[in-house]
């Protein structure tokens, strides 16, 4: 007996350990926190496209478009990921919808989706979503009100309403139905005419028609009494004529139309003329759109190489932004000495070695490069390694380098400098060295000593530095680093003062006896020299008569006594006699003009990530409740009237003496299971749950325990 429990007991847990193992367990996708999809960042519009505000009651009998936009931080992956979308309170969807939110360009970033009467819906997004910074969007829908605000009673004449009753595997509406009812008083009226138009996008469906007669509650509900009526139809395109002869009831009528969608987005309207009065229209809407867009994500690549151009594979880097924040710690060139860094947002960064390959020294000059904003040209950044030459006991020294960096006086980067490299003995041993794109010079194999860099060309637009800078390679080698800076060019040094100077003949210094030797010199005081003859000056005779001296030509002799006459205060008036020599003291170099000189932006292209193709939505069921009325072929009498028009009505309206509620068989929309209302979720697959092969494991080692302790017992 002990045996067959024991055997029965593991056979039971080895069932259960089998289950447990091969149970698919659903995996959840991460929710994105989205700015802009919440009910209080919703903007909802009327019928008319007018804006409603300040409502916490929205009328069940007409169509509403709920609208927002949306936004996501950069940064974050989001594909396969999800975001809820919130319904204002009062507003449900009337039926399940569902479609793709798409950029620009038409290429789909994303999928929404929301169940009749649901409170939230959810976006999905996929692959393209993560290849944009700056993403954002917009999405609409349809909804309809919740409140039953004015359609009790029975003092109307006709209404209308209509709603979706049919939909196809994919949640598209393939069949709406109309509901007109009149005569709501229940008064013999004797021959009754409707006439009801369709709107575009529709067309009747022959023998749809059927019409009950009965009564109107006090409460607006309609109470069939068993009975029928059969009108005469008519058709001429788009106009539909129900004739009824011996109206003494309330009547009930149905009939349907196939709608036809325009750009995944539905809106239906029909409007019915009664000839004993009143006209009604009725609006039935599905679907809705989205957008997202974004600016293309960037891509950097570096070439790695030795001095004599030898690709260099196995190089480590660090990828850093602009704050010194290490985005990527460990990058390595593969067998064609590249590194390619994809989907950078907007920025500066810089890539630093922190590894060089075998045989080689590590160069940890940071190479900075720009990401632009929608520009997806990759950048090109180049770097050089110098060969490990350390022979250990003995041989030759260490061979360094140098990098010299060429800049404007504003840091700005000059690309196109000429240099020559000097040795110590001044001998020129290279030439023609010019700065690349990024103001970079590198030069390799250098021996251990002094150097000097000499620019020989200038960017175009700088003034040559012919100042030689001095650097040097120490016996360990290494590489050294310089900065050289050029001043821009003097854009119009020929409109200075100096050209005044030139013709001192005509400055007032030239009659210094008659009009004060100082007043030449503006800032000074003229009155105290009037007097040169108290001061005793050396012979100011002589610029007693200017008229037969030139003092151009004799500029530095006789002027220079006035300069200084005596102890006064004339601050040196030989300031207009060598006018040339202290006026503008040499032009002093204008600030930097284009103090940015940007590279000029290559041209965008377009973006180049593929999206992967949104998931394909799962097949919808058969719709949920099928309306209660019975089709036109076989009429029979609908069953218990619902007390209010179904889940999905759409508009109603009123004729003439009052608003009523024109009643249809109770549905709940369409029990479709499109992408967004079936248990998985989109873009997440089921797999086998890590925890659960633990549990089973555990439980396998259990029962070997547990057997093993059976049979130490005995």
């Amino acid at each position: 007996m002990h045996k067959f429990v024991y055997a029965l007991f593991i056979g039971l847990a080895t069932i259960l350990f089998g289950i447990t193992l091969t149970a698919p367990v659903t995996t959840h996708a991460a929710e994105i926190q989205v700015a802009g999809l919440s009910a209080a960042d919703a903007i909802i519009k009327d019928e008319n496209g007018q804006v409603v505000t300040n409502s916490t009651s929205f009328d069940k009998y007409q169509d509403y478009t709920v609208n927002y936009n949306w936004s996501i931080p950069n940064g974050g992956k989001v594909a396969g990921n999800t975001s809820t979308v919130t319904v204002p309170s009062g507003l449900e969807p009337s039926s399940d919808i569902a479609f793709d939110i798409k950029d620009a360009n038409g290429v789909t970033v994303g999928t929404f989706a929301i169940k009749a009467g649901s409170s939230t819906g959810t976006i999905t997004y996929n692959q393209a979503a993560d290849s944009a910074s700056n993403r954002t969007g917009s999405l609409s829908f349809h909804a309809k009100g919740t409140s039953d605000n004015n359609n009790t009673g029975s003092g109307w004449t006709i209404n209308k309403i209509g709603w979706i009753s049919g939909q196809d595997s994919k949640g598209t509406p393939t069949q709406l139905t109309w509901n007109v009812a009149f005569n709501s008083k229940s008064a013999a009226i004797g021959n009754v005419t409707i006439t009801d138009t369709l709107g575009p996008n529709q067309t009747f469906i022959p023998d749809s028609v059927y019409a009950a007669t009965g009564d109107y509650d006090a409460n607006g509900n309609f109470i069939p009494d068993g009975g029928t009526i059969a009108p005469t139809v008519r058709v001429n395109g788009s106009t539909i004529t129900f004739s009824f002869t011996n109206v003494n009831k309330a009547v009930d009528m149905y009939y349907k139309t196939t709608p036809q969608l325009v750009n995944n987005d539905g809106k239906w309207t029909n409007t019915a003329t009664s000839s004993n009065g009143g006209t009604v229209s009725a609006t039935v809407s599905w679907g809705g759109s989205g957008t997202g867009s974004g600016s293309a994500l960037g891509t950097a690549v570096l070439n790695k190489t030795a001095p004599d151009g030898t690709k260099l594979a196995g190089a480590v880097y660090k990828l850093v932004d602009s704050t010194g924040n290490v985005i990527i710690p460990e990058l390595t060139t593969n067998e064609n000495g590249q590194i390619t860094i994809n989907d950078l947002n907007p920025g500066t960064y810089a890539l630093v070695e922190v590894a060089a390959p075998a045989g080689y020294m590590v160069n940890t000059m940071p190479h900075d490069f720009t990401i632009v904003a929608g520009d997806t040209t990759p950048v090109t950044v180049s770097a050089v390694d110098d060969k490990d030459t350390d022979l250990g006991g003995g041989g030759s020294l260490d061979q360094g380098s140098v990098t010299v960096t060429k800049t404007g006086a504003n840091g700005v980067a000059l690309p196109g400098a000429v240099f020559e490299l000097k040795d110590a003995t001044g001998t020129v041993i290279k030439d023609g060295l010019t700065t690349d794109n990024e103001g970079h010079l590198y030069i390799p194999g250098l021996a251990a000593g002094t150097y000097t860099l000499v620019e020989t060309q200038a960017p175009e637009g700088y003034e040559l530095n012919s100042t030689p800078t001095e650097f040097t390679i120490p016996t360990t080698g290494g590489n050294q680093s310089v900065t050289v800076t050029d001043q821009p060019t003097s854009t119009a040094p020929g409109t200075t003062t100096p050209t005044t100077p030139e013709e001192p003949g005509t400055t007032t210094p030239e009659q210094p006896g008659t009009t004060t030797p100082t007043e030449p010199t503006t800032p000074t005081n003229p009155a105290t020299p009037e007097e040169p003859g108290t001061t005793t000056p050396t012979n100011p005779v002589t610029p007693e008569e200017p008229g037969t001296t030139e003092p151009g030509t004799t500029t530095p002799t006789n002027p220079v006594t006035p300069e200084q006459p005596g102890t006064t205060t004339p601050t040196n008036p030989a300031a207009p006699e060598e006018p040339g020599t202290t006026v503008p003291t040499t032009p002093v170099t204008p600030g930097e003009p284009g103090t940015t000189a940007p590279t000029t932006p290559v041209t965008p292209s377009q973006p180049g990530t593929t999206p992967t193709a949104p998931v394909a939505p799962t097949t919808p069921t058969v719709p949920g409740t099928t309306p209660s009325e019975p089709g036109a072929t076989t009429p029979t009498v609908p069953g218990t009237t619902p007390n209010t028009p179904g889940m999905t009505p759409s508009g109603q309206g009123s004729a003439d003496n009052g608003t009523g509620s024109a009643t249809a068989p109770a549905t709940s929309g369409q029990g479709t299971t499109n992408p967004a209302t079936t248990d998985r979720l989109p873009q997440t697959s089921d797999q086998p749950a890590p925890i659960a092969v633990v549990i089973g494991l555990l439980m396998l080692v259990g029962l070997g325990g547990f057997a093993w302790f059976r049979k130490t017992e005995k």
